[in-house]
């Protein structure tokens, strides 16, 4: 995946209003699954992020 299609755990924190550690505990619980760059940090689907980001907006409504 190229930098366009992933997001740093702090960016996928901010489109939540969550901390990283927050989103760091939802990939232990499976919520997401990251992948990782070769320096060990995490890094997600683009995609399914905003996936699970408009199934959050709807469930609120």
């Amino acid at each position: 995946m190229t930098t366009e299609e992933t997001m740093k755990t702090s960016e996928v924190a901010r489109l939540f209003g969550v901390t990283p550690y927050t989103v760091i505990r939802w990939t232990r619980r499976g919520l997401l699954s990251p992948g990782q760059t070769p320096g060990g940090q995490l890094r997600f689907d683009r995609a399914k992020v905003l996936e699970l980001w408009r199934r959050c907006q709807d469930d609120e409504t």
